[in-house]
């Protein structure tokens, strides 16, 4: 996991980051490579939507992109460390339009603010919903909105890169492997979407910035959404739990008619 997730002090580059397409396949797949099967994912094999990602973990506020998703409350005001680091980062500018002209973003919305001293040029700010397994379906599609909001602001602002924080947090109650399988396969539909939206320019790179905590998790399944190998394709076949909609949001079958 070194290779992939190695922190930084200093200001990175995205240009410098290791693409997911560069990193190499789990070794237990090998044997899916050699196997005579028909089965394929739902997410096949594609070289080029893997080397718009990044797996990386460090602070987004040293991170060199056009934006960086920062993940709050509706006032602005959580008291976690990278929400603080953020703002001493980008300095009193940032705090005063929030204030003066934000003022607060709605669960499941996203709102944009300048960079200001940041490495970047944006900030994308949204608000992840809270876990109760008693109002899980909405919980699941309110982190969806999330993801697929900040990935609509991104082109409707013409973006190329974006960091992407894990916007479902342990202190909302949120399950960390359930919300990572939210998460990745909005990106992976919404990335291929793009990849068939007739030459627009869009996204050309995704830094998936995590924690140790969130990084084993993604590791262990982005390849089920973005596998690396015809290998891991097939081994991901028998791992999802579930394919979602065109969108990738959840599908609810007791609820459809």
């Amino acid at each position: 996991m070194a290779d992939l997730l190695g922190v930084e002090d200093r200001i990175v580059d995205v240009d410098d980051l290791t693409r997911w397409s560069q990193t190499q396949p789990h070794q237990h797949t090998f044997l899916y490579d050699q196997a005579n099967s028909d089965e394929h994912s739902p997410f096949p094999f594609d070289p080029t939507l893997n080397d718009k990602l990044v797996l990386w973990s460090g602070e987004l506020s040293k991170l060199r992109v056009d934006a960086i998703v920062h993940s709050t409350n509706e006032t602005f005001t959580d008291q976690t460390s990278v929400n603080q680091l953020l703002f001493e980062a980008a300095g009193p500018g940032l705090l005063e339009e929030i204030t003066e002209e934000i003022r607060e973003c709605k669960t499941g919305e996203v709102r944009v603010t300048q960079g200001y001293k940041l490495p970047s040029r944006y900030i994308i700010h949204t608000v992840g919903p809270l876990y109760n397994i008693r109002y899980q379906t909405a919980a699941e599609s309110t982190l969806h909105n999330c993801y697929r909001n900040v990935l609509l602001k991104a082109r409707e602002l013409k973006l190329r890169s974006v960091g992407l924080c894990v916007i479902n947090s342990v202190r909302r109650n949120y399950p960390p492997d359930e919300g990572a399988h939210i998460a990745l396969r909005t990106i992976r539909r919404f990335l291929e979407q793009q990849e068939t939206s007739g030459g627009v320019k869009g996204l050309d790179t995704i830094v998936l910035a995590v924690d140790n905590c969130d990084g084993g998790i993604y590791e262990v399944l982005m390849p089920l959404y973005f596998p690396r190998s015809l290998g891991e394709e097939r081994a991901a076949v028998l791992q999802l739990p579930g394919v979602g909609g065109l969108d990738g949001e959840p599908l609810f079958p007791d609820r459809q008619i």
